[in-house]
């Protein structure tokens, strides 16, 4: 690992010049990542481009390398399970997976669409306005609705 006036290299993961580096700087103590370019063997003052693949590719490495900490990769992990929500969002249109008995007895049939206008929790059961075969609104669970597009 290298070492310089400014920080120590701890760990460091490689591809084709483009480099993330875990580094100790040495005027705080601190571990800060640096995403770098290295042309040659040389440090260049230049931004990191790269294209998506190739970047998710370099996290990889850098991830297996441990560049990264484990609590970074953890609360990353769980950043991006968060972004995966498959929560429908208000306004969504939606269809019924599933006959639907109303409280009155009248029965939206499968495939029934309708809008969402509320988001219950999580997304555990939403609150939909239905207006064919006639209007009513309705608490569906999840799992008796699938999102479809608007048009």
């Amino acid at each position: 690992m290298r070492s310089t006036r400014y920080a120590d290299e701890i760990a460091s993961a490689d591809e084709g010049g483009a480099r993330i580096e875990r580094l100790r700087i040495r005027a705080t103590g601190a571990d800060e990542i640096r995403f770098s370019w290295w042309k040659d063997g040389r440090f260049q003052a230049r931004p990191l481009d790269l294209p998506e693949d190739d970047l998710l590719r370099l996290l990889r490495k850098a991830i297996d390398e441990r560049v990264f900490s484990a609590v970074f990769v953890e609360n990353l992990r769980r950043m991006l399970d968060a972004g995966a929500s498959t929560v429908i969002p208000e306004h969504s249109m939606v269809a019924l997976s599933h006959d639907l008995t109303l409280k009155d007895g009248r029965k939206l049939p499968v495939g029934a669409r309708g809008a969402v206008v509320f988001v219950h929790g999580d997304g555990e059961a939403y609150e939909v306005e239905f207006v064919d075969p006639f209007h009513a609104v309705a608490t569906v669970p999840a799992p008796s609705l699938s999102r479809v597009s608007a048009a």
